[in-house]
């Protein structure tokens, strides 16, 4: 939907996932939003990023954004994407690092003892590491994305970092700083992954995290998200936002 009305007037587009209610759920949203747009040029699908459903050397562009960090085999993934574009078609992907992004200082961060954060990272980095050894995705594919498209042939490579960012100050009154805190409260609430302590727990030992490690990382992670939502209930929190997300172009040969 973000890169719609961008594309030149009547073109087809198919999307595809691999889950059936979001296939389900995206044209009613799709033409929501465009209501005056011909249904018949959208076809909706369910399909695996790594054996799309298309024919070869069909489409102009073809794009994914915060999927490939997900996959046990991304390189698999965009070489399904360079198949089915055009030859002289662009291959566009949005992925981060979320690695970085997890390790963004703040207001706490800014004085919390050096040890701390040194625990912290290791942690952070052997979870990552573990996640990707059990092949349950890349958090961090975001910066290995132009060498991909490199190795895999594609030419007039691009990069861009996002501009964007999610800063929280005090008393937090636009729109965006409160959904971002809701979003925060929820995640805690309902256990969502950062606050899932068996899969922080799995992750970290399969990337090589001793039993003391374990142990202390998991108390500062909860510690310092415990500490984030209380200093927000004070408004004292803030932080710029900022992140690391890339979008990365090519031109298949």
């Amino acid at each position: 939907m973000l890169l719609y009305p961008f594309l030149k007037p009547n073109a087809t587009l198919t999307a595809i996932d691999a889950e059936r209610k979001w296939i389900q759920q995206v044209p009613a949203r799709f033409f929501a939003r465009f209501p005056m747009v011909d249904k018949d040029l959208f076809t909706f699908k369910i399909g695996s990023a790594n054996e799309l459903p298309l024919a070869s050397d069909t489409y102009d562009v073809v794009t994914c954004q915060t999927v490939l960090m997900h996959l046990a085999d991304p390189a698999g993934a965009l070489r399904e994407m360079i198949r089915v574009a055009k030859p002289g078609g662009i291959v566009i992907a949005a992925e981060p690092n979320n690695f970085f992004n997890i390790m963004a200082f703040s207001s706490l961060t800014a004085d919390e003892p050096t040890d701390s954060v040194v625990k912290r990272f290791e942690f952070w980095l052997r979870y990552h590491r573990g996640k990707k050894m059990a092949g349950d995705g890349d958090n961090a594919i975001g910066e290995l994305l132009p060498g991909m498209f490199g190795e895999l042939r594609l030419t007039d490579i691009s990069v861009t970092l996002s501009e964007k960012t999610f800063p929280l100050i005090p008393p937090y009154e636009s729109q965006e700083q409160k959904v971002l805190i809701k979003q925060a409260k929820e995640s805690k609430e309902k256990k969502t992954v950062l606050w899932d302590s068996k899969s922080l727990l799995r992750f970290a030992q399969e990337g090589g995290a001793g039993p003391e490690l374990l142990k202390e990382g998991v108390r500062l992670v909860y510690e310092m998200m415990n500490k984030e939502l209380a200093a927000i209930k004070r408004k004292t929190f803030h932080t710029a936002g900022g992140g690391m997300h890339y979008l990365v172009s090519g031109r298949k040969p």
